[in-house]
């Protein structure tokens, strides 16, 4: 966990477990003279430590982290820092997520593959509007229809999202095994877990799910 000086621009935080997503992040708001990052950190636990100390404009929060849920964390983030408008961050631009993401008090959401302009934008918009139920996605709201019923992928964890991802992009579990470095037991144990979270018998109906929840898009 880093911690920065303060400025007069607009103050942003970073919570991601990645280190590479932090960097990118931080070279990108470096780009500019409007946004200084205050604070940065790897994991939940140290996201709420660094927040009984800090409390930025804006919070760019991943949602998957290693020790916690994101979107779990937003009750406290709030609680802890009431004026810090949270942006949500995700790999994946499911329905579903925004839909939490909104219900829960972030004030965006976007997912990794935005661009760096996209980012500054929307940092902008969120620190200049004052109201506090607006919303903003970079995710498009056509092309995808959410049903009744549909298997909820928020039950999964990092790792069986990853794996749900490459089985729906046709791995066996040996080469999925090769990819994560980890034994084909494994993996087959994350796929019987996902398909009983999800409710799913076969590979075909867990690739569905995938597309249906934008993990192949």
């Amino acid at each position: 966990m880093t911690e920065y000086s303060e400025h007069t621009a607009i103050t942003v935080a970073i919570c991601d477990d990645h280190g590479i997503i932090r960097s990118g992040i931080q070279r990108i708001l470096e780009s500019t003279p409007a946004f200084r990052l205050v604070g940065s950190a790897a994991s939940g636990a140290d996201l709420l430590a660094m927040l009984d100390r800090i409390s930025p404009d804006l919070l760019v929060l991943d949602i998957r982290l290693s020790d916690a849920n994101g979107l779990d964390l937003l009750e406290q983030v709030v609680a802890r820092s009431p004026r810090t408008r949270v942006v949500m961050l995700s790999m994946y631009d499911a329905k579903g997520y925004v839909a939490k993401a909104r219900a829960r008090g972030a004030r965006a959401y976007l997912t990794k593959e935005c661009l760096d302009d996209e980012l500054l934008s929307l940092l902008h918009d969120v620190a200049r509007d004052e109201d506090p139920a607006s919303f903003r996605s970079a995710v498009p709201e056509t092309g995808r229809t959410d049903r009744a019923g549909q298997p909820d992928i928020d039950t999964l964890s990092s790792r069986e999202l990853e794996v749900m991802k490459l089985i729906a992009s046709g791995l066996t579990n040996g080469e999925i095994a090769a990819e994560l470095t980890v034994s084909p037991r494994t993996v087959e144990s994350h796929r019987a877990s996902i398909q009983r979270k999800l409710q799913v018998r076969t590979r075909a109906e867990l690739a569905r799910v995938a597309r249906d929840a934008g993990l192949l898009d």
